[in-house]
């Protein structure tokens, strides 16, 4: 079976290629910009179409014989959305509206979208369950709304079965570091430059960190499933920004420092995880405290080998 991964060079869409790999007769083409994914992520046995979603020609090309489409390529930040609302419209709106509409065109039987947890806005309850109010309060979750409405819209239309994920918190190694994406990531690089980790407010604010190993398992089952509608893909377990510093403080010495929270922060999150447990078998593996040495180790190596920058010539 052919598989499309658009975002495939990127860090959750890498690890999904990977996993794919697993699948006895799996093809996998990756549809990526390479704006924030890395040639090196894919995989030398799978198909790399460099292109942007909005380019149609390029999504066409990729999605020539692919039965099952993992839409991942978006523009990711629930900040950044706020400072880039343009780039927040055209990757998260009209690409992801080109995906769903050319997957149709082209015969695609199903579509596996990547929604956020972003949608819920600040939840009434915790857990949060798929069946609670969706309010979001960025222009990211407001787009991953859109996503799952037009996706169910279009299938209806075009025939091919529609589930969304709302993927939490992800971290894991390899994860690229930025001020809007993965608070793990930026904690552990703050730390290892010597600089104070910046936690913005009081730091009491909780997410629910979920492996991203256990993200790519979970999308693999989605697609596979014969399950549709919303599923929750989380760890089902709370911790606090300041729990987080923590944990990176004892593995790596560094001072904390805290700033005016930007908006669109959400208080407190935490995932219901049954309906995924219980349709599509998902069970999540990664437990924080077990995988965050080996995530340090990672960043180590990777700031140890890094090449310097060569200064210039005295004249």
């Amino acid at each position: 079976m052919r598989y499309l991964v658009t975002g495939g060079a990127g860090f959750i869409g890498s690890h999904i290629v990977r996993r794919l790999e697993l699948e006895r007769n799996a093809e996998v083409v990756v549809l990526d910009n390479l704006s924030v994914g890395s040639r090196r992520n894919v995989p030398s046995n799978c198909r790399l179409v460099e292109g942007d979603i909005n380019d149609a020609a390029a999504l066409g090309r990729a999605l020539e014989g692919v039965a099952v489409v993992f839409h991942l390529a978006a523009f990711v930040s629930i900040r950044g959305s706020f400072e880039r609302p343009e780039a927040d419209l055209r990757d998260n709106c009209q690409g992801m509206l080109s995906v769903f509409r050319k997957a149709g065109e082209c015969g695609v039987r199903r579509v596996v979208f990547a929604s956020s947890m972003g949608v819920y806005g600040e939840p009434k309850r915790l857990p949060v369950s798929e069946d609670d109010p969706a309010a979001p309060v960025s222009p990211y979750g407001l787009s991953k709304l859109r996503g799952e409405m037009y996706g169910k819209s279009l299938s209806a239309k075009y025939g091919y079965s529609f589930i969304a994920l709302r993927y939490f918190n992800t971290y894991g190694a390899g994860q690229t570091p930025s001020d809007y994406v993965g608070v793990l990531t930026s904690f552990i690089n703050m730390a290892l430059d010597s600089r104070p980790l910046t936690i913005y407010g009081d730091g009491t604010q909780t997410r629910d960190l979920v492996w991203v190993e256990d993200i790519a398992e979970a999308s693999v089952l989605a697609a596979q499933s014969k399950a549709e509608g919303i599923f929750n893909i989380g760890s089902g377990t709370e911790v606090s920004i300041n729990e987080l510093a923590r944990a990176v403080q004892e593995c790596i010495s560094a001072a904390a420092v805290h700033v005016a929270a930007p908006a669109g922060e959400i208080r407190r999150m935490c995932a219901d995880i049954s309906r995924a447990r219980g349709l599509l078998g998902y069970s999540p593996s990664g437990k924080l405290a077990e995988q965050l040495p080996s995530i340090v180790d990672y960043w180590r190596r990777k700031k140890t080998n890094a090449v310097p920058a060569r200064r210039p010539a005295n004249v």
